[in-house]
């Protein structure tokens, strides 16, 4: 650079220096800068409020009329298993009719659990509603039979359940000729040593059907009087009528009864204890006793009561009603489970075409059961 501008260039540079000297001295003196955070910290969390854990989601609640017990979890065995977090909730009735009384003031229970013939009540009363057999895993395996039982005009309205047979009891070792009929009960052969159950709906009304031809859903008022005719005729040969079993069974014991309309509980009973008796088979054919559920009309859980429903026709199910209470299920694919002798032979369990000579029983109307009613208790006031 030449020397004149050399001179030039660091004038102008001393100009310029003091001028910023200047500029800084009269500038306000800054804050000290804040420290920088180092790559990568995290950034304080916003303040908020402490979360607070999630309620536990309350039990659903399914209510059922029911017979004493059947409430025990091992007569429940599938659902409890599958809906474990639902609580089941029973109250009882002491018979058919307390059961229907109760339904029909509004006890409100979403299942209810009655037998034959009680369906046709509920029906006509709208207590109940259809079953959509269609999400049930198990209806398949129901016997025709027993569908039938629940089916009205081509609705299934329940699902049976636990069965039995209705037949004659009678003692070998005074009847050693057997009994192949339901006239049996009105032959004078055997007079003061016959017991008859003391009904007339379920019990009187379909054995004289039966023994007479006629058909029991459609009886004309002319043959209910035959029939009416009948039972005060049997009166003579009649010793008592039973109400409970356990008298049934003393009769028997004692020697006072040697034949006697039965169900199959008396003899599994009575053989097991070693008394020489044998359940006939009726040429008409045995009757059958049918437990039903079904669900109420009024019910807000009905696909949780149709799984409780479908979960009675498990195995676990079964076989717990099979072994602990020697009561028939009505799914024979179970049947194989059952290893006592007595009551294979009660229940006819090693016999695959016993049900094809088993007689259903049948629904009756209220006003029927009404006037059947009153005809029983005409025949035992009869003179």
């Amino acid at each position: 650079m030449p020397k004149n501008r050399r001179k030039s260039f660091w004038l102008s540079l001393t100009a310029l220096l003091a001028v910023g000297l200047l500029v800084a001295c009269a500038q306000p003196t800054a804050e000290p800068a804040a420290p920088v955070e180092p790559a990568g910290a995290a950034e304080p969390a916003p303040t908020s409020e402490p979360v607070q854990p999630a309620e536990p989601a309350e039990p659903s609640t399914l209510t059922v009329l029911e017979w004493a017990y059947y409430e025990v979890p091992e007569m429940w065995v599938e659902f409890g298993q599958e809906h474990p977090e639902v609580e089941v909730v029973f109250n009882f009735g002491a018979s058919d009719a307390d059961i229907f009384a109760k339904t029909l003031a509004g006890s409100g229970e979403d299942i209810l659990h009655f037998y034959t013939p009680y369906l046709q009540f509920y029906v006509d009363e709208e207590l109940i509603q259809p079953i959509d057999t269609s999400k049930m895993q198990n209806w398949s395996k129901v016997p025709e039979g027993f569908a039938a039982s629940c089916t009205i005009e081509g609705v299934v309205y329940c699902v049976p359940w636990d069965w039995g047979f209705t037949s004659i009891l009678y003692r070998t070792d005074m009847i050693p000729e057997g009994v192949n009929s339901w006239s049996a009960l009105f032959d004078p052969k055997y007079a003061g040593h016959v017991s008859m159950w003391d009904d007339g709906p379920v019990g009187a009304v379909p054995i004289a059907s039966v023994v007479r031809g006629y058909d029991p859903s459609n009886l004309t008022p002319v043959q209910l009087e035959e029939i009416k005719q009948m039972w005060i005729a049997q009166r003579d040969v009649n010793t008592f009528y039973w109400v409970d079993e356990p008298t049934l069974e003393e009769g028997f014991k004692s020697g006072e009864v040697w034949l006697a309309y039965a169900w199959n509980g008396a003899y599994y009973r009575l053989l097991a204890e070693g008394l020489p008796v044998e359940y006939a088979e009726p040429v008409e054919g045995r009757e059958s006793w049918i437990g039903q559920y079904s669900i109420s009309s009024g019910t807000e859980n009905y696909d949780l009561a149709l799984a409780f429903l479908d979960g009675k026709l498990g195995e676990q199910t079964a076989t717990r009603l099979l072994v602990d209470y020697a009561y028939g299920h009505v799914v024979p694919d179970y049947y194989s489970v059952v290893e006592d002798a007595n009551l294979i032979e009660a229940l006819s369990l090693d016999d695959p075409t016993i049900l094809d000579r088993t007689n259903f029983t049948v629904a009756i109307s209220r006003d029927e059961h009404d006037i059947y009613s009153q005809m029983w208790a005409e025949v035992k006031a009869a003179p």
